[in-house]
């Protein structure tokens, strides 16, 4: 596998992954905000996020660890690379879900967030 191609990979998987986490975030907040009797079933939001991130971070050390079995020529370089694409995608990922969020409140009735 080229470098391009593996990094493009990684950027596209990420900001899918990271999207998901963030709306699952915000539809938990916005069902704990919203819920005038919030039970112990609820999850926090914060749970949700660090659950995402700790998975998100799993996934990032099993990339980076497939990357340097299937790419000719791995260099350390590499790493610093898939650690910033993972940071930036992490981010701009909270950005698409908030997106995602007031598309789905307007069309669907989901997470109103942005209302």
């Amino acid at each position: 596998m080229k470098k391009g191609t593996y990094f493009f990979i990684q950027a596209v998987l990420s900001i899918f992954i990271t999207t998901v986490i963030w709306y699952m975030t915000m539809n938990f907040l916005d069902v704990a905000v919203n819920d005038e009797v919030v039970t112990n079933a609820t999850f926090s939001p914060l749970i949700v996020l660090l659950i995402g991130g700790v998975f998100y971070l799993v996934l990032t050390v099993v990339y980076i660890i497939i990357g340097a079995k299937r790419i000719e020529y791995w260099r350390p370089w590499m790493i610093a690379v898939n650690v910033a694409i993972h940071i930036v995608m992490f981010f701009l990922g909270m950005f698409a879900a908030t997106y995602l969020s007031a598309v789905s409140a307007t069309f669907f009735g989901g997470p109103q967030l942005l209302q």
